[in-house]
Parts: C-alpha cells; structure tokens; sequence
C-alpha cells in the first residue's frame, strides 16, 4: 500500500510541474502517446480474443532418475488453465514412496554421476 502511495506522488507531482503540451504531447504514431499521461498511465486494455495456441500440456508425470514417471500410488489431480478454468490435465500426485524414489535417485547422481567432480561454476549451467 505505501508503494502506491509513493507512485501516486510522484505522479501527481510529474503531472504537476508539467506544461500542457508536455502531458499530451504527440508520439509518432499520430496518438496521444509520447506525453507523461501515457508514460504513467495505470488504465489495461482489455482484449476479448481467445489466446491461441491452447494450452497444451506435455508431460503429466513425476521428473524421478531423468524420466517422467507414474505415481506410485497411480493417482493424479487436476491441473486447470488459469485463463479459462478448465482441465488442461491431470498430472501424477506424488507422496511419500515417491519422494523417497526421487531423493534415492538424486542421491546415486551425486555420488556416482558427474556432480562431485564438478567445479561450482560447472554445476551451476
């Protein structure tokens, strides 16, 4: 809250201390969009057309040893597109035995793959 208020100031003090001409002067596309009114403007178009491409969603499973796989206990939420509401997908609820399927796998990667050997500044690309 006492962000906005610190806007509305400078704001109010931009448009202020501003001539007329600045505050609606011309950009150059023929629109009153180069003066300050448009540079500090809040208003949002609002565009009615539909997003497109969908969304489409790829993988719906657990990233476990570098592949997607199924929860154990094979079941899945819903997953909505926040735009619409609707179900995109249903992707795996992971729990307990998973965790421990995917702590055990990022375990063996760093003791036995390239992680230990690996400078910080390798690890972090």
């Amino acid at each position: 809250m006492a962000s906005s208020i610190k806007i509305s100031r400078l704001i109010s003090r931009s448009i202020s201390s501003a001539s007329s001409s600045t505050l609606f002067s011309r950009g150059g596309n023929g629109g009153y969009r180069g003066g300050l009114l448009a540079k500090y403007s809040t208003a949002a178009v609002v565009d009615e057309q539909p997003i497109k491409p969908l969304v489409q969603v790829e993988h719906i499973g657990l990233l476990i040893d570098g592949k997607f796989v199924d929860a154990a206990s094979g079941k899945t939420f819903p997953t909505l597109d926040p735009r619409t509401g609707e179900v995109i997908a249903h992707v795996a609820e992971g729990h307990s035995e998973d965790i421990d399927r995917a702590v055990a796998a990022a375990r063996k990667a760093f003791d036995i793959g390239p992680w230990p050997k690996m400078t910080t500044y390798e690890s972090k690309r």
